[in-house]
């Protein structure tokens, strides 16, 4: 019998708040991290600490991960140390990261040579969500492994939705994706005009939020900008150009072209160029401004 009942790996933003609302929920958690303090967190909630990889999957009967990118789920899953290293029939790994649909199916495939599921099941949502229990969860892969691990998700998701077999989950992510970042795209260039003819964004927003302009990444720029809130919120413009490369290899691979998806991945690298990478999107109107709230008001 597993020492707890799951084990989680990755506490950045996203996964700190998933580990929390799964203790919440009653469930012991053994927990890993790259670096220990910034698990700090999750073991004051009551998460256990595991020294490696290997040593939480060893001693969790289910696994969740939260991984950046496409190379880090690669580093932590694979190798002689890694999380399948070892896994045992029946164990369920969970990734709820963005990365390349092809490698979430190598995984299933390795994992289900040992008896074991990998199932790519990216969410939407954003910290926010995973901390008010609210993120939806597109899960990809064995359609009984996750229904087995359903009641465990919904502790941090409001639905679960199996969209298909292994990448299915992010396929569909990377689509979001795509809207997400053509969304932060429009939303910054509205409020660059506005900044340029001398509106006040607060009129602005009460009128653009009630109408058909309204979006969830235009009420999150006026947000953030308002508050000064463009630095360590959890989600950066270097982070959302990296999915937009993977947006860019899915649409080429389906042999299809979009000036939208052309402008948004223009737009974010261009902000990474000049530096403002680890700024929140919502920095795009405003790249070379690390306070731009003291922008925002009458003129």
């Amino acid at each position: 019998m597993s020492m707890f009942d799951v084990g989680l790996i990755g506490t950045g933003a996203m996964g700190t708040q998933i580990a929390t609302r799964i203790i919440a929920a009653g469930h012991r958690l053994a927990v890993h991290n790259r670096t220990r303090a910034n698990a700090l967190a999750v073991e004051n909630a009551g998460g256990q600490w595991c020294g490696s990889a290997r040593e939480l999957a060893g001693a969790s009967r289910i696994v969740i991960s939260c991984l950046r990118n496409t190379f880090a789920v690669e580093a932590v899953y694979g190798g002689s140390d890694g999380l399948l290293c070892g896994a045992r029939p029946g164990q369920i790994f969970v990734e709820h990261g963005t990365f390349a649909p092809a490698t979430a199916r190598d995984l299933a495939a390795l994992a289900r040579e040992q008896g074991a599921a990998f199932l790519d099941a990216p969410v939407t949502g954003g910290p926010a969500g995973a901390a008010q229990g609210t993120l939806t969860i597109m899960a990809g892969g064995d359609a009984d492994a996750i229904d087995q691990v359903t009641p465990l998700l919904k502790s941090f998701g409001s639905r679960v939705i199996r969209i298909g077999g292994s990448g299915a989950g992010l396929e569909l992510k990377l689509v979001n994706q795509l809207l997400v970042g053509a969304h932060m795209t429009a939303a910054a260039e509205a409020i660059r005009v506005l900044d340029r003819v001398g509106l006040d964004l607060g009129l602005a927003a009460e009128v653009l939020l009630s109408g058909w302009a309204e979006s969830t990444m235009l009420r999150r720029a006026f947000t953030q900008l308002a508050l000064g809130a463009v630095e360590h919120t959890g989600a950066t413009i270097s982070g959302m150009s990296e999915v937009l490369d993977l947006v860019n290899r899915l649409r080429d691979d389906a042999r299809l072209s979009g000036p939208v998806l052309d402008a948004t991945t223009a737009s974010f690298r261009a902000a990474v160029a000049c530096g403002a990478g680890e700024l929140d999107p919502a920095a795009l109107a405003r790249p070379d401004q690390r306070n731009p709230a003291a922008q925002v008001g009458p003129r």
